[in-house]
């Protein structure tokens, strides 16, 4: 076999290595796990459009919802849909109270968040999220 050959045979092997790597790459990119602000900027409060919010959201598996809020003021409580529906506070699934709370999701599905303050849910603050690929 010739030097040419060979050449031609390694620099083959390397367009499919970088190539490869590339692929790779955009991959990762694409399953990497990103922390969503719940209501942006205004956060965790009363007075916002979850429902909106929700809908113009992308969450996938393994993302992370964050709420920010004033603990003196809110929670957050992850719930069944027909406590969801209900505004029924006194079973949760799980209870975050720091005012910085992240909530991991790893598997597809909708989840339902309430807060569990007073009559807060029934003003709006409750959050219905689909988490997909």
């Amino acid at each position: 076999m010739d030097r040419s050959g060979n050449q031609q045979r390694s620099r083959a092997a390397a367009a499919i290595l970088v190539a490869l790597l590339c692929i790779n790459l955009l991959v990762e990119s694409a399953y990497a796990a990103v922390t969503v602000n719940v209501g942006g900027s205004s956060g965790w409060t009363l007075g916002y459009n979850y429902r909106t919010w929700a809908s113009t959201t992308r969450v996938k598996p393994w993302d992370s919802l964050f709420f920010k809020y004033d603990p003196r003021l809110h929670n957050v409580l992850l719930v069944s849909k027909a406590d969801f529906d209900a505004c029924r506070t006194t079973a949760p699934w799980a209870k975050y109270s720091s005012g910085k709370d992240y909530i991991k999701f790893t598997k597809s599905g909708t989840y339902y968040l309430i807060c569990g303050v007073a009559k807060h849910c029934a003003a709006g603050m409750k959050l219905a999220v689909t988490v997909k690929w």
